[in-house]
């Protein structure tokens, strides 16, 4: 019997071991946990766009003529004041002759109509062949003698205005894009004969969809990137969103300043990338291997320190981060601490506790 109840003591020790050392209470588990910090995580729109000119102008002589020499072409930069095409001089150069004679016989009326006054005047009212009725006459004549030469004048300057505008001269500096006429060409007032971009406004376009709008204006920061200079980002900023949609294509034009372009670095007609940066809800960056399973659902692990016990929370994923991590939208808290490693070993019941350095 003895040897009998001595393998019994042997076989029960172990158990009755156990018993003891989980009454006496099992020492929490260390485990690896991040810090829960809710940040919100910048998104951006990203469209294509084309480098354009604020102002585009249509410059035409402001008189009719014929084209006598055209000086620029088409992508030449030219300077304010600088001249694009001549006119004919003939036809205006002798509508100035005729004006500057026209003057000089104004003049000369009006010195004999001031002298022949005069004279009248020296005979006085006491002669008897004085009379005040022909005073008044010769002295209406010797003023319509003065308007005559005040209109002669202005004729004169008109006149020469008009040889002036014979030649077209840039308004600012500028880029010339179309010249749709030639040397030889007869035009008429105001027709165009170049177009010219200014410089002083560089901007971009993108044609933007109606559901992308609200985010467009509400952008706190626009990068533009070239693909002619790849790496450069400069800034921008919306300047003009367009009131309709375009026929076509169902897009609204969005116009871009550029604040911080370097010069000579943007040539029109290049095309660029247009990003609309915008804060998005703030997320929680957590490692991927935080990630467990409830039901099918996404959930981790949420350590309560003051229990030494950690609790399965769902939680709802905002996306994926390209460095391994996810992100958390909804389900979590600022500063709490979720495991992120060995989650598939874990239960409601078992202790575990923060391990030193762990926290990320």
């Amino acid at each position: 019997m003895r040897p009998f109840a001595g393998n019994i003591m042997r076989a029960i020790l172990p158990a009755v071991l156990a018993l003891v050392l989980v009454a006496a209470g099992e020492p929490p588990r260390p485990v690896r946990v991040a810090v829960v910090s809710l940040r919100p995580v910048p998104s951006q729109l990203v469209f294509s766009g084309t480098v354009q000119a604020r102002v585009q102008v249509d410059l035409g002589f402001r008189v009719p003529g014929k084209v006598a020499a055209r000086l620029v072409e088409v992508g030449d930069r030219v300077r304010a004041g600088q001249v694009l095409a001549r006119l004919d001089q003939g036809d205006l150069v002798l509508q100035e002759q005729v004006a500057e004679a026209a003057l000089q016989a104004a003049t000369a009326d009006l010195a004999n109509a001031r002298a022949e006054l005069t004279r009248y005047d020296r005979l006085g009212q006491n002669s008897p062949a004085y009379l005040p009725s022909e005073s008044d006459k010769r002295g209406a004549m010797s003023r319509m003698a003065e308007a005559r030469v005040v209109q002669a004048a202005r004729s004169l300057s008109l006149a020469r205005s008009q040889r002036g505008y014979g030649e077209l001269a840039a308004d600012a500096d500028g880029v010339v894009t179309a010249v749709p006429v030639q040397a030889g060409q007869v035009v008429s007032a105001g027709q165009t004969v170049a177009t010219v971009a200014h410089l002083d406004g560089i901007e971009v376009a993108a044609d933007v969809p109606e559901n992308r709008l609200q985010a467009v204006r509400a952008a706190g920061e626009v990068g533009i990137a070239l693909w002619a200079v790849p790496g450069q980002v400069l800034h921008g900023r919306v300047r003009e969103v367009g009131a309709l949609a375009d026929s076509a294509s169902r897009t609204f034009m969005v116009k871009v300043a550029v604040q911080d372009a370097p010069p000579g670095l943007l040539a029109l007609g290049m095309t660029a990338t247009v990003a609309f940066g915008q804060a998005g809800p703030p997320v929680a960056r957590l490692p991927a291997t935080a990630l467990a399973d409830q039901g099918g659902a996404p959930a981790v692990w949420v350590l309560d320190p003051a229990r030494q016990r950690a609790a399965l929370q769902p939680i709802q994923m905002a996306g994926y981060a390209g460095d391994g991590s996810v992100l958390v939208g909804a389900g979590l808290q600022d500063g709490e601490q979720v495991v992120t490693a060995g989650v598939g070993g874990l239960d409601a019941d078992l202790p575990v506790t923060a391990w030193a350095g762990a926290a990320r």
